[in-house]
């Protein structure tokens, strides 16, 4: 882009139009722009490329608020150096664009060491000098602040001069201060944008919410399927073993009949949280269905499945000790199955099988009729010494 050209010190010759054709075009590229995708990072990097190339910041950036806090969070941070303030917090009503968040107001500052809303804390991460800042706030179709977008230190593109009549010579850029035309375009920009960008924002979150269980928070069944189908197609290619872990809660209906829907949600929730602690950072956890939850665990065999199986159910019974002496119980049940490229296919199903076969042992151990039953058997009633009475 040709603001970072100039800020680098690469040469540049730039020709100059007149400055309401100027301003018409980048409203122009800003309404292209907008409509053009709904994925909000492209969306709000899109725009703040046509702000640089528009206004000649040195340093520019777009920040969100975070609405439980009022914090300010780098979204998008462009000019010198501007890597290391990517994800930086400003605190609520800290420097001059902590006041525009809270004031909903843009504005211009010439000099900001005459400013005493001015922090030097950013200046000194990034070894930086701020002369002249303007800042506008971000709208949303509700004219509610949603965030700010913040140029730093105007620069005067290069001109060209004759020399002898015959060459043309470059001049190096130049420092200037913000005009209150840049403001009122700027503010222009900044409420398109915070609709757009909300607009967007939406959307994401619909396509989050379809992949993801609205009582658990955790991932739904749909997604869980996809994400197997991906799994399994790797396996078959690359020939590595792979291990479900199906989990069921035990009489999970007398919980309903006798605390009542709201606390057997309650109950799933607190199951949900315990898996999510369980797992690895590689695990895909996923509500299945009902009071049934599953595990993919990638690049692991029936070993490492059963360290998880047991990890889970010492959470559940530490659960159950924190629990009142009238609140009701946990009781899980867990079919753990290896599987690679001969049996990949099958995984799902072996899982649910060895569910079963978990809960059929548990409650009849005389139909032990081979060695592996009895291993399995074993293991069952030694991870879930609890007894669980929910009458």
């Amino acid at each position: 882009m040709n603001l970072q050209r100039k800020c680098m010190g690469i040469p540049l010759i730039e020709t100059y139009l007149d400055p309401a054709s100027e301003s018409s075009d980048v409203f122009c590229n800003i309404g292209r722009v907008l409509t053009s995708s709904l994925d909000p990072e492209e969306v709000i990097k899109r725009v703040m490329y046509i702000i640089g190339d528009f206004f000649s910041p040195c340093n520019w950036s777009l920040l969100l608020m975070e609405q439980e806090t009022g914090r300010l969070r780098f979204e998008i941070v462009m000019g010198v150096d501007s890597a290391k303030l990517k994800g930086v917090y400003i605190e609520k009503g800290e420097g001059i664009v902590g006041w525009v968040c809270m004031h909903g107001k843009p504005v211009l500052v010439e000099d900001v060491q005459n400013d005493p809303r001015f922090s030097s804390r950013f200046d000194n991460i990034l070894k930086f000098s701020t002369k002249s800042i303007i800042c506008v706030p971000l709208l949303n179709g509700k004219n509610k602040v949603v965030g700010a977008i913040e140029l730093i230190n105007k620069i005067v593109p290069p001109s060209v001069k004759s020399v002898s009549g015959l060459e043309a010579k470059e001049i190096s850029p130049s420092k200037a201060t913000f005009t209150k035309m840049d403001m009122k375009i700027l503010s222009a920009i900044g409420a398109f944008t915070g609709i757009a960008a909300e607009n967007a924002f939406l959307h994401q979150k619909i396509k989050e919410l379809a992949m993801i269980d609205s009582l658990t928070g955790i991932n739904n069944r749909h997604f869980f399927d996809e994400i197997l189908q991906r799994e399994i197609e790797r396996v078959i290619r690359y020939n590595y073993t792979i291990c479900v872990l199906m989990i069921d809660l035990d009489d999970f209906k007398s919980i309903n009949d006798n605390f009542g829907h709201l606390t057997g949600d309650r109950v799933l929730r607190s199951i949900a949280d315990i898996l999510r602690l369980s797992i690895r950072e590689s695990d895909f956890l996923a509500r299945f269905g009902g009071d049934e939850f599953v595990i993919l665990m990638p690049y692991a065999g029936e070993t490492e499945g059963f360290k998880l199986a047991n990890r889970i159910q010492q959470l559940v019974m530490k659960w159950n000790g924190k629990e009142s002496v009238h609140g009701p119980k946990i009781g899980i049940s867990i079919g753990v199955y290896e599987a690679d490229r001969e049996n990949v296919n099958n995984v799902l199903s072996g899982a649910d099988q060895e569910l079963y076969k978990c809960k059929s042992l548990r409650k009849k151990p005389e139909d032990l009729t081979s060695d592996e039953q009895m291993k399995r058997y074993l293991w069952y009633s030694l991870s879930s010494k609890v007894k669980i009475n929910n009458e």
